[in-house]
């Protein structure tokens, strides 16, 4: 085989590489239930996120609270929103360090009824350096915004009962009452780049527990599975070029075997 037939292959061999489906992500579900003021609700938002997970090819764990380790996951979703389960420093020392190793996340909260969790969630943007914001006021009937309109096809939502951010800071909407609202929105999103004390991870929050209920209507559950693709796109990792040039070196390696083998013959 000519070297230059090799080096076609050789090419063919690196598209390849570049076009193959990643492995599945790792995603750690930590939903609270031994604390949780709602076990109806914890128990149904749960089992939807794990079967829309595992629908789209992930690997899920449930854990009831962190684990000591979050290293071997890509992703964590703390779907907590009782007042008992606020952020304790030492979960936003977690995230933090989490976020910075370039995992995904998204934290729940709720409405006015439970600030204490909210509260908890306002501090850890800011601590993640996502800006200073608190909780606002506006309607439950929200207006989705890109990209978390697909690709599940989902333009507005409504809320059963949400809570509200003030403003997005450096982050963008996820839904609001319009996508350049400057307050009033019910979910937040940072991606790759947006945070400033964590900057190679994406962080999503929204104010509400029962869109991701099983009972949670299409336009709900869509923009569920539309989160579950932003946060795992922004987190996939890309073929690392070192493996492309090992691929290069065994190739031509062998081809040139196969010349020296033909030569002799």
């Amino acid at each position: 085989m000519r070297l230059t037939s090799a080096v076609r292959l050789l090419a063919v061999a690196a598209t390849f590489m570049a076009a193959a489906p990643l492995s599945a992500q790792k995603v750690l579900i930590i939903n609270g239930a031994s604390g949780t003021s709602e076990p109806g609700t914890t128990a149904s938002i749960t089992t939807q996120l794990t079967n829309l997970h595992t629908a789209a090819g992930n690997i899920v764990t449930v854990s009831d609270g962190l684990p000591v380790d979050l290293s071997q996951y890509k992703q964590v979703w703390d779907i907590r929103f009782s007042n008992n389960w606020a952020l304790t420093s030492s979960d936003e020392a977690a995230y933090l360090s989490f976020l910075q190793g370039g995992g995904g996340m998204f934290l729940m909260g709720e409405n006015a009824g439970f600030m204490t969790r909210n509260n908890s969630i306002f501090d850890f943007i800011m601590q993640a350096g996502g800006g200073s914001i608190g909780f606002g006021s506006g309607s439950d009937n929200q207006v989705v915004c890109s990209p978390f309109t697909g690709p599940n096809a989902v333009s507005s939502i409504s809320y059963a009962a949400a809570g509200f951010f003030n403003g997005s800071g450096t982050g963008q909407w996820i839904t609001g009452p319009s996508c350049a609202a400057a307050s009033g929105g019910s979910g937040i999103a940072f991606g790759v780049g947006s945070l400033a004390n964590a900057s190679a991870g994406a962080l999503t929050t929204i104010l509400d527990v029962n869109f991701m209920q099983t009972t949670a209507d299409a336009n709900s559950q869509a923009l569920t599975r539309n989160l579950i693709g932003y946060v795992g796109d922004q987190v996939t990792a890309t073929p690392e070029p070192a493996s492309v040039v090992l691929l290069a070196t065994g190739l031509v390696g062998v081809f040139g075997a196969a010349r020296r083998r033909k030569k002799s013959v």
